[in-house]
């Protein structure tokens, strides 16, 4: 290991990577304005654009050229493009991973990504239930995915009393996994009246009809079911026209025939289905911000952890690039380009500053928060330390090869990472307007820091 090469990538880590405690205190200290966030984010993704298109991939141009113009080691290109490609991939399913953990709430635009996500999926699922039933099949498909926002996941043990014979009917049950046994009493020795599995619905013609319950219902194995409650099935009702229509008709006739029709032909139902799934798809999912709160109120202390690693998943490309572009400074005799750690300093700051926020928010100390992002910065500038020092300065035959791959992965890595979080998180903070002038900002900042001899 080259000490003195690693001790420089060192130095640059840290330079770079001090703006994470830096904006954690300040966020924790001013609790900026979301415009700003915003704006800085967008600056330094700006930035760091400009430095990875010159400094990692116009640098493999320049090596694969002959100095006239022309490629003559066009496998440095395609290496480089290649370690790109899977660099991209990698922090994809990374970034995949950890949001499936939690690290989603790092950040306001992937939060509102996984709620989209899961309401969708549960809209798939409330699909599955309600086709075979005529009162619910009024809905649309927006009013579908509306409906998600009222009903609850809920899973039950083996024998579990969901309610009794005579009950006010307050819930109704969409069965989605396990079965339910509906008998009178305390299960007489003439056994349940029905056995009601996935795809059925529990309960819908007491609640329409406000009367109370005429059987009782267990679980009779491991229960999943989605609940609307009766006040949240009142409040479903304000909004959706058509299904207060369909109750309005079944109120007017609870006879007996008119419950046996609510259940429709098994193929009728599967046609039905297809066609709303493919049109689920196609809605637009809405979301507010008292959701994104309450995702990560929910979460609690699990919150700060969770934005940690997915920031630790940021802040290894980082440190790869810092440390590589100090050994090509090295070898060229030449200063670092300024342009990346000054993109890579501006970028972390908003960023710090947000999530200092959110993980107070969620119920974290200021200390335990501020030590967090210092940690980050200790991990980086390691990284960086590493990077720097194992990389060698002259790598000739198949280790050259290798070094341009590794860069490739990399500004792969970092490429996908602006794309996927720090510009739609610049979008979510403030806007179209703010985001894109702020990005050509810091691109015109950074193509500006190339030029200064």
């Amino acid at each position: 290991m080259d000490w003195n090469v690693g001790i420089w990538g060192l130095f640059w880590g840290i330079l770079s990577a001090s703006s994470l405690p830096l904006g954690a205190a300040f966020g924790l200290w001013m609790k900026p304005q979301r415009k700003l966030v915003s704006a800085l984010m967008a600056f330094g993704a700006g930035a760091l654009l400009f430095a990875l298109s010159v400094e990692i991939f116009g640098h493999t141009i320049e090596q694969a050229g002959d100095g006239h113009g022309h490629i003559r080691y066009p496998l440095f290109i395609l290496v480089t493009m290649g370690g790109a490609v899977i660099g991209g991939l990698l922090f994809e399913a990374s970034n995949q991973i950890l949001s499936r953990h939690g690290a989603h709430v790092r950040n306001r635009s992937l939060l509102r990504k996984y709620i989209v996500k899961s309401r969708r999926k549960k809209a798939e699922r409330l699909l599955r239930v309600i086709a075979r039933n005529r009162i619910l099949q009024v809905l649309s498909e927006e009013e579908t995915v509306r409906l998600t926002q009222f009903v609850q996941e809920q899973v039950f043990p083996p024998g579990h009393v969901l309610f009794r014979e005579g009950d006010a009917a307050d819930a109704v049950y969409f069965i989605v996994r396990g079965q339910v046994l509906v008998e009178h009493g305390e299960a007489m020795d003439s056994g349940p009246i029905a056995v009601l599995g996935p795809g059925d619905i529990l309960g819908e013609i007491a609640l329409i009809s406000k009367s109370m319950r005429t059987a009782g219902a267990r679980a009779q194995t491991e229960l999943e079911v989605l609940t609307l409650t009766s006040g949240q099935f009142e409040d479903f009702l304000c909004v959706s026209t058509a299904l207060r229509r369909a109750v309005r008709e079944l109120a007017e006739s609870r006879s007996l025939e008119l419950v046996e029709r609510n259940i429709l032909d098994v193929a009728q139902a599967d046609e039905w289905r297809a066609r709303r799934m493919t049109g689920i798809g196609d809605v637009a999912i809405a979301t507010s911000d008292a959701e994104l709160d309450r995702e990560t109120q929910t979460r609690g202390q699990h919150s700060a952890t969770a934005i940690w690693l997915g920031n630790v998943l940021d802040s290894i490309p980082e440190a790869m690039v810092i440390g590589m572009l100090v050994v090509a400074a090295s070898a060229s005799k030449e200063s670092i380009s300024l342009a990346f750690p000054i993109g890579v300093f501006l970028a972390n700051f908003p960023e710090a500053m947000s999530s200092a926020v959110t993980m107070r928010a969620s119920g974290g100390s200021i200390l335990r928060t501020v030590v967090m992002w210092t940690s980050l910065c200790v991990l980086i500038a390691i990284g960086a330390l590493l990077s720097a020092g194992l990389f060698p300065s002259h790598p000739d035959g198949l280790l050259r090869y290798g070094m341009l791959f590794m860069e490739g992965l990399a500004a792969g890595a970092m490429l996908t990472m602006i794309a996927e979080t720090m510009l739609p998180e610049a979008f979510e903070q403030g806007g179209g307007t703010i985001v894109g002038l702020s990005t050509l900002g810091g691109f015109l900042a950074a193509l500006a820091v190339k030029l200064i001899p």
